[in-house]
Formats: C-alpha cells, structure tokens, sequence
C-alpha cells in the first residue's frame, strides 16, 4: 500500500522546516509522498513564504499547496485528501516532530496487517454531551493515564485515505446546536457543543466502523523539568515523536507583540516550553536571514514582557534538543 503524510503548516518557516528536516534525516524513506499544505495564517512576509516554498518543492517526495493566508485547521486536510493518491495517509502538524526512524514505518504496518483501519492518540477536546453519547453509544473505555476521549489528535494520525473520504470531508471544528439529534452519536443536545479540529472526522470514522489502535501523543508539558527528572511521560525513554503543541501561536501572535496569560506558574510554563522549541526550530533552520533578526527580537520581547525564566527555559532547550537529537 502507498504512504503519504499530509502536514499542516500555518506559515512559521522555522518549526515547518524542523519537521522537514526530522523526515529527510531520521524517516524519508517510510512514506512515498509528502503533502504540504502551506497556508500562511502566521503572515510572514511574503518573501519569507517564497523561500520556504522554493526549499520544498525542490525535493521530489513534495507535493505543496500554498495560501497566502490562513484557512483554518480543518481545510488543509480536506484539500490534501482530495488531492492525493495514495491509500495510506499519516495528519502532522507543524509542532509534531518525528525524531526516530522506524515508528511510522510500524503504524502504517498495523493497517497494512489488517490489525486495524487506523492509529492514533485519544483526546477529548469536545463539550461533556459529546463525550458522554459517545461512551455510551460505542462502549468506550475513557481510563489510564493522559489524555482519554472518543476523539484524536489530528498529529500522528494514521488511517486509510478512502475512509476520509467516506466522511463529508469537512475536518474542521464543529458546533452541535441545542436540540439537534445526531444519528452518530444517537443523541439530541441538550445544550449547545463544540468539538475542536477533526473531532467532527473522528464521530463520523467511529460511526463509519473504523477500528481504531492506540499511540502515545507524547504531548509537551510545562512541568517537563520534572518529568525528565523522573524520566516519565516523554522522557520514558520510549518516545520517538513529540507533540511541541500550540507553536502555530508563535510568529503572527506571541512573537508579533501579543502577550500570552502567564498569571500562573503552569501558564508561565506553558510559553517556556513553547520559547524553547521556537528556539531549537531557529537555530536548526538554515536561511530566511533578513527574517531570522525579527523573529530573534519577537523571542527576547516575550521573554522580557512575560518576565519569563531564562533559566527554565535553557534547560527546557537542552532537554528537548537531547531528546530530538540535534
């Protein structure tokens, strides 16, 4: 069977290009095509845009679909399915970094033994009623550790092309308004509901009989500090990809002038966590040099405005730069 990814990139050349250069390194050779749907919701200068594109196509393996601006989290994967080919397809985002060869290569292999129809991590992301019609309708299991739910993260998302295209092809966030049944989940809302981006995609795979297989997200934390010291959660030792999470919010948001909640110690850690991997995505890209100045300025004014710590966040740097191996 083909393999394609199918990556969303809200238009920061840096973190992009990271989880390029992760793939043409570590796992170039686990898929036939890569997808990118390059949509710059970020709204980097033009000739930024021109320079990340020209990088890109120049590889073989890429197929680009470029916006000049953003179309939301759900379109891209709409845009790619309809445009791809092959039978196999794995959703990345632009913070979803790949650092050890071999692990795509395994979940493609376990639809492609017929062991299941799709693999991915568990989330919830979707109002209460959602979550208690989807229990009850299809007899899910919503204990262990981490992140549970009906739904999954539309990162490290692997599944048959011809399911997608099975559904309404619509992947973006949904709303369920009061009153409304849903023969999916055989519900009728009580209240109005919001599912977050390819929640709505993972009712209708579960309503459609995919069967699905579970990974780890091996999302970033805050608290990272600690858990490497524990060696837990992604510094288990186990992890091969890592979920940075909300980097999109950089460039064209926190690095533009925007200035984050930091009225907590979790929320201060949140924006470290997130500095770091700017960071490491930064100095592992080479080019875009008139650009690279800004983007440098963006990340010291955060650090100053939020009073963040340089010190957390140098150590986060290492950490996850020792995990990534760079």
């Amino acid at each position: 069977m083909t393999r394609a990814v199918f990556l969303s990139a809200g238009g920061d050349p840096f973190i992009s290009s990271l989880v390029i250069k992760l793939w043409r390194e570590r796992w170039r050779d686990e898929v036939d095509t890569f997808y990118i749907n390059y949509n710059n919701h970020a709204g980097v200068p033009l000739e930024v845009a021109q320079e990340f594109i020209s990088k890109m196509i120049a590889d073989p393996k890429v197929r680009l679909i470029y916006h000049p601006r953003g179309t939301g989290n759900g379109t891209p994967i709409t845009e790619m399915t309809k445009v791809a080919q092959e039978d196999l397809v794995m959703l990345l985002e632009d913070d979803g970094f790949i650092f050890s060869s071999g692990i795509v290569n395994e979940c493609f292999q376990r639809i492609e033994k017929d062991q299941c129809d799709a693999v991915g991590s568990p989330r919830g992301s979707c109002g209460m009623e959602v979550w208690d019609a989807s229990q009850k309708k299809y007899n899910l299991d919503y204990s262990g550790y981490g992140d549970v739910g009906p739904n999954y993260w539309p990162n490290f998302f692997f599944c048959k092309r011809s399911d997608l295209l099975r559904t309404d092809l619509n992947f973006a966030s949904k709303t369920w308004q009061a009153g409304e049944y849903s023969k999916e989940l055989d519900h009728t809302f009580k209240e109005v509901n919001h599912g977050d981006t390819f929640v709505w995609g993972c009712v209708q795979l579960r309503h459609l009989g995919v069967r699905f297989s579970h990974v780890p997200q091996y999302h970033a934390n805050p608290f990272d500090i600690e858990n490497a010291r524990l060696e837990k959660d992604l510094f288990d030792t186990k992890a091969r990809w890592v979920h940075g999470g909300s980097l999109s919010a950089g460039w064209g948001g926190y690095l533009s002038g925007s200035l984050p909640d930091v009225s907590t110690d979790s929320a201060m850690q949140e924006i470290e966590t997130r500095v770091a991997f700017w960071t490491i995505a930064l100095e592992a890209t080479p080019g875009y040099e008139s650009f690279r100045g800004e983007y440098v300025k963006g990340l010291d004014n955060l650090v100053k405005e939020a009073t963040l710590s340089d010190s957390r966040i140098h150590q986060k740097y290492n950490m996850y730069k020792q995990l990534l191996k760079l």
